[in-house]
């Protein structure tokens, strides 16, 4: 059986409970480890608390390998079991004595199987609790916290000069990078003042060109709506010329006498045809040259917003300018919804820009006050040493052994985990093939 996340707590888990407890999450295993409860109290006094979260991690990994590896085989329990044979039948003092030897033999084998279940515990030889007990004495007659009780008591002394040396230096670089962020901070906050001392805002003041570049496309715009009346006009026109002349052309066959009767005459009739003929030839150049003006405003209005700064701001992307009426509704919907939206988005920026700059500005004096804590810490405990080395020597060797066996510790256990981590190299078989080149 399997499912998406795994979740185990592994104290108290053998082998056998934490092989499926760790292999069946198809997406995720995870396993918690206590460490107070799993590690020895030998080994904890042995090398203190844990510093950092990775010699946590790796003590915790390390107690529970070791428990693993006292799990016995697995066994299997089967139904088919045989028909015991009959007892023996056995004078009674013998059996007696015999029954009495088979419970000693019981209780022996069962202390000794529980003793083989329990946590197997690194102790410490007598040479290591001997020194622990002349470090204690010392320690009481040097008035100080053990070594690793103290908050830099497993640092080498080669790590507590580079923090005593780099401390500083850290801590001036957090300064400066405080100073520049609080600098920041308080120039936009006047200029934000000072904007709303005037009734505006920066939003407001950065948008203001725009609005002028739209008054310049209104007034192009304008032009548009002239020249397209015009062609409305020559329109209306190019029509009228064209009823005189189906009326005129409903008489072209008639006679002079009927053209007569009708109050005109062939002259006349011949002049008033070529007349609509030249009004409408009018009116249609009339209309043409309206449209190309109409166009040609339209297109300057449009390059005026091409041209700016601000095209991506006011959407004004497209190369090709659009016909006047679009160009009209496109001019509206800037100057009504994307440039007060610039704006809106301006002060939105600042105020996030000043919590930012005043965040920044926080967290590196946090920070330089921390690397001026741990200069001092480790300042303090680099002279606690040399005071110990001065007046107490044995306690100082034994301090400086701990600290060389916590070391060794420490890389034997980085070691293990580096090793465990490394894939293992299997050869090929023939059911496995090996890397393949693409060709």
């Amino acid at each position: 059986m399997t499912c998406d996340t795994s979740l185990m707590y592994g104290h108290g888990a053998n082998a056998h409970a934490a092989y499926p407890g760790l292999t069946r999450g198809k997406k995720a295993n995870h396993l918690w480890l206590p460490l107070a409860v799993i590690e020895s109290e030998d080994t904890r006094a042995r090398l203190g608390d844990a510093r950092t979260e990775k010699e946590r991690l790796e003590r915790a990994v390390d107690a529970y390998a070791q428990f693993l590896g006292q799990s016995r085989p697995d066994s299997m329990v089967s139904d088919l079991l045989h028909e015991p044979p009959a007892p023996a039948v056995v004078p009674a003092p013998t059996r007696t004595v015999v029954s009495k030897a088979a419970r000693a033999r019981s209780v022996t084998h069962h202390d000794q199987r529980h003793r083989e279940a329990q946590p197997r515990e690194y102790r410490l030889s007598d040479e290591q609790k001997r020194r622990l007990v002349e470090m204690r004495e010392e320690r009481e007659l040097a008035g100080t916290q053990a070594w690793n009780q103290r908050p830099y008591g497993g640092h080498t002394d080669q790590e507590l000069t580079k923090l005593i040396a780099t401390g500083p230096v850290d801590a001036r670089r957090e300064d400066q990078i405080a100073a520049a962020a609080e600098e920041s901070e308080r120039a936009l906050l006047q200029e934000i003042a000072k904007a709303e001392a005037a009734g505006t805002s920066l939003g407001q003041i950065e948008v203001a060109p725009i609005y002028v570049l739209l008054d310049q496309a209104d007034e192009h715009l304008a032009a548009a709506r002239v020249e397209q009346a015009r062609e409305q006009a020559a329109a209306e026109v190019a029509a009228t010329a064209d009823e005189h002349l189906r009326v005129l052309g409903a008489a072209d066959g008639k006679s002079r006498f009927a053209l007569r009767m009708a109050g005109t005459s062939r002259k006349e009739h011949t002049q008033l045809t070529k007349q609509a003929e030249a009004d409408r030839a009018a009116a249609w150049h009339e209309g043409v040259d309206a449209r190309v003006a109409a166009r040609q405003a339209a297109a300057d209005a449009w390059k005026v917003l091409r041209d700016s700064p601000y095209v991506t701001v006011l959407g004004a992307t497209e190369r090709q300018a659009p016909d006047v009426d679009t160009l009209a509704t496109r001019l509206i919907e800037m100057r009504e919804t994307k440039v007060p939206a610039r704006a809106q988005q301006k002060d939105t920026g600042d105020e996030k820009r000043v919590a930012r700059f005043h965040g920044q500005a926080t967290t590196a004096r946090e920070n330089a006050a921390k690397y001026r804590a741990v200069s001092a810490d480790a300042r303090t405990e680099k002279a606690l040493r040399a005071r110990i080395a001065e007046q107490h020597p044995r306690l100082h060797q034994s301090e400086v052994q701990a600290r060389a066996d916590l070391q060794r510790a420490q890389d034997a256990r980085s070691a293990r985990v580096t090793v465990q981590a490394t894939p293992l190299y299997r050869a090929p078989t023939q059911t496995r093939s090996g890397p393949r080149r693409n060709h």
